[in-house]
């Protein structure tokens, strides 16, 4: 009887551990965080306007000698990215066309007057826009680079919980980026021109004192919404 009674009290005596150990993960801890840092780029996007009066002699080598002359103001990359054609009242063609590169800064310098000597009785060059904004892979490296940021402040953070609340041993759940932000622009230069609608009336893109339009930067930000999960009880045999 005694041996019966005292395996009846240890098996009352286990029950509540038993149920301790069943206690499920339920709880979490929910932070956000932010970093942002600056994109900036080293070179700019030109788009250069060329006008051309055609002829039916003249027309086989037009493209090829629109081509050569916007090489002459720069020795860059040269995409054709417009395109227009039409006819004037004397009967001559008139050939729009606008080429776009990105170029260094070095080169920047002095492109009107580039673009003035490259023009020629029946085709007219004109710069209509130098943007400094940085390129697609400048901006997603800066992303990247954000976001590494924000898993360190994460891993940081969570070994600040499990050190301030023992026991529970957090981990990582979630890391939610939604919206990955949108780079800002900041100018450097606030006299910078922005350059010019295509078909707009021809501006300079050089400031009045022939230098070239300065470097700008763009500062980008993220934030991420981070869940710590408690793991589960190991359940000891």
């Amino acid at each position: 009887m005694r041996t019966l009674l005292a395996s009846l009290l240890g098996f009352l005596m286990i029950l509540p551990v038993a149920h301790a150990d069943d206690i499920k993960p339920d709880d979490s801890v929910v932070i956000s965080l932010a970093a942002e840092d600056w994109v900036t780029t080293k070179s700019a996007r030109v788009i250069v306007g060329v006008e051309a009066a055609v002829t039916a002699q003249t027309a086989g080598n037009a493209r090829a000698d629109m081509q050569k002359a916007v090489n002459d103001i720069a020795k860059s990359d040269w995409r054709l990215t417009s395109f227009n054609r039409s006819q004037d009242q004397t009967g001559l063609e008139r050939w729009s066309a606008q080429f776009e590169a990105r170029l260094a800064e070095p080169q920047l310098g002095g492109l009107n007057d580039a673009a003035k000597k490259a023009s020629k009785p029946g085709m007219q060059l004109t710069v209509y826009t130098i943007d400094f904004s940085p390129t697609l892979e400048e901006r997603q490296a800066a992303q990247n680079a954000l976001r590494t940021q924000i898993y360190k402040m994460a891993n940081d953070q969570l070994t600040a919980l499990n050190t301030a609340l023992p026991g529970r041993n957090y981990r990582i759940a979630v890391i939610d980026f939604g919206n990955a932000g949108t780079p800002t622009a900041m100018f450097k230069n606030d006299e910078m021109l922005r350059g010019m609608a295509p078909g707009a009336a021809p501006m300079l893109a050089e400031t009045s004192s022939g230098d070239a339009a300065m470097e700008r930067a763009e500062k980008a930000s993220i934030s991420a919404r981070v869940i710590f999960a408690a793991l589960a009880p190991i359940v000891k045999p």
